[in-house]
């Protein structure tokens, strides 16, 4: 069986609800473990914390996550990551990289990387498992034998699944068990700086970011001119415009190389660049034509 494509825990917009746990990674760890299960395949400090938190979750008391080799697992800090919070790279033979996000960390704490560190744990252990069959029990998720053989021992139902990599039934299983909030976690708020282009509101300030130069971008350097159509404010119903810092570009028939250069190139003055500039405090918004 070829691996499988790797999971990621992706980040959304906004701060979850419920506060994660915060946890000591230096409790509830079997003696044995003071040389950690498991490589490091850098030299981040979030890489090792997150390595003894993954042994404290596998070999520890509170969690019922147990049946994971991993001696097979190498933990890894991405410097890079907007996107996501974490993820869990398959390389065969039950050997996977779980990736934790520098960013997270830095901006929601430990704890949040907590709850992804045990998000990505379960797409390893469905890694190492996957074709047996699963049952929810009192202790946690039990797998069993290929195709179900064994399952007299732990009294599989018709609710049992069998075992697959991804948020599938063996993903959901886990998700109470080990206090998950599901596919994503809401870790914070994003900012500009988050995303390769920005576009706003001239009247009541909202923006939104994309990270590729997509067609909404274009529509909001163009405004109401070019072909490629416009876009409105959904609270105050006037044009949009692509902004960088204190300033937003005027609307035009501006190709995609101007549009790059205005999000790339210096915006600190309106008289360093060739591109037509609008101060925040100047500019006039357009409204829908009624």
């Amino acid at each position: 069986m070829p691996p499988t494509p790797p999971s990621e825990h992706n980040a959304v917009d906004s701060p979850t609800d419920t506060p994660l746990p915060t946890e000591n990674p230096h409790t509830d760890i079997p003696a044995q473990s003071a040389s950690p299960l498991g490589s490091l395949a850098d030299d981040h400090s979030l890489s090792a914390r997150a390595r003894a938190y993954g042994e404290q979750v596998v070999r520890g008391d509170r969690w019922p996550l147990g049946d994971i080799d991993l001696e097979k697992l190498t933990w890894a800090t991405s410097t890079r990551a907007k996107r996501r919070h974490g993820r869990c790279a398959y390389e065969g033979d039950g050997h996977a990289t779980i990736t934790l996000s520098e960013r997270t960390a830095e901006r929601a704490g430990f704890s949040a990387c907590q709850a992804t560190i045990r998000h990505e744990l379960v797409h390893a252990w469905q890694y190492q498992h996957r074709g047996k069959r699963g049952v929810a029990t009192d202790a946690g998720v039990v797998a069993v034998g290929e195709g179900g053989a064994d399952s007299g021992a732990v009294g599989l139902t018709d609710s049992s699944f069998t075992i697959d990599t991804g948020h599938g039934d063996s993903f959901r299983a886990w998700v109470e068990p080990l206090s998950l909030s599901g596919r994503c976690s809401r870790c914070y708020d994003p900012t500009p700086s988050d995303f390769a282009y920005v576009y706003g509101c001239p009247a009541c300030g909202d923006w939104w970011g994309r990270h590729r130069l997509c067609p909404s971008v274009r529509q909001a350097a163009h405004g109401s001119t070019g072909s490629t159509g416009y876009r409105y404010c959904t609270d105050c119903d006037v044009l949009v415009h692509l902004r960088v810092g204190s300033w937003y570009l005027a609307h035009g028939t501006h190709d995609d190389e101007a549009i790059r250069a205005f999000v790339d190139g210096p915006t600190a003055s309106a008289a360093t660049t060739e591109l037509p500039l609008i101060h925040v405090d100047e500019i006039t918004p357009t409204e829908r034509p009624q």
